[in-house]
């Protein structure tokens, strides 16, 4: 009995330790930014600055993020952060990353880019986020158009 107890509340305190509530909401991630970092003959590296805001009503301490960019429905890029960053509860912060692409990606979006940027082209932004104190990860995906003078609705334009 008195082991019972010690397990409960054990688990009830480990609980209470995480400081998050399990309902907690991920974090919309959006493109706010990119520039070319570096090319190279078989892969490109880009600077995305990503606008990660905190729909939560406490702050989210952000451990990992990856994520994989698409522009014209096709593959573009992938990136990866470790790099802990802090979301104020109902606030946003930009968060730099490194994104690779392999350069057949990179030659199929050079064919037909300059048309499509005149119009505006979509992208989707997809990924997942791990947070402090809170198990597993967190998915989270955007679209919007870059380029053009249209917005697309769900998303925006850069």
């Amino acid at each position: 009995m008195l082991q019972r107890l010690f397990v409960l509340l054990l688990t009830v305190g480990l609980a209470a330790c995480s400081g998050l509530p399990l309902s907690a909401i991920a974090p919309k991630v959006r493109l706010a930014e990119i520039g070319v970092k570096r090319i190279g003959l078989l892969e490109q590296h880009f600077d995305v600055a990503l606008r990660l805001t905190n729909p939560n009503e406490f702050d989210l301490t952000i451990e990992a993020l990856e994520f994989e960019f698409e522009l014209n429905g096709r593959a573009f890029a992938k990136g990866l952060s470790e790099m802990p960053t802090l979301i104020p509860a109902t606030s946003s912060t930009v968060l730099r990353v490194d994104a690779m692409t392999q350069s057949t990606n990179l030659l199929q979006q050079i064919k037909i880019l300059p048309e499509t940027l005149k119009q505006g082209a979509t992208y989707r932004i997809k990924g997942r986020v791990k947070t402090h104190g809170l198990p597993g990860w967190l998915p989270f995906e955007h679209t919007g158009i870059v380029g053009g003078d249209e917005k697309n609705p769900g998303g925006e334009t850069i």
